[in-house]
């Protein structure tokens, strides 16, 4: 198993406020770290968290974790 950790930030679409999102990524094949930082940059600048765990399943596979805190509620979104 390989684990991928990161974080990035993007601003919410509901408010404008700026996020800190952390991701891990865990997954039996390996990913490459330009790939991961490829499509972290291609990201939409805005956009939820829930999306952005999708957006990164569906890119670069594997298990995604995207935890993030939004007005004092933590979030965590998990894509198989």
């Amino acid at each position: 198993m390989n684990i991928y950790e990161t974080t990035h930030r993007a601003s919410c679409p509901n408010g404008d406020l700026m996020d800190n999102y952390q991701i891990t990524i865990r997954s039996q094949a390996t990913i490459m770290v330009e790939d991961i930082l490829r499509t972290l940059n291609e990201a939409p600048l805005k956009i939820y968290q829930e999306d952005l765990a999708t957006l990164l399943r569906a890119k670069l596979g594997g298990e995604v974790t995207v935890v993030g805190w939004h007005h004092g509620i933590k979030i965590t979104s998990t894509r198989l």
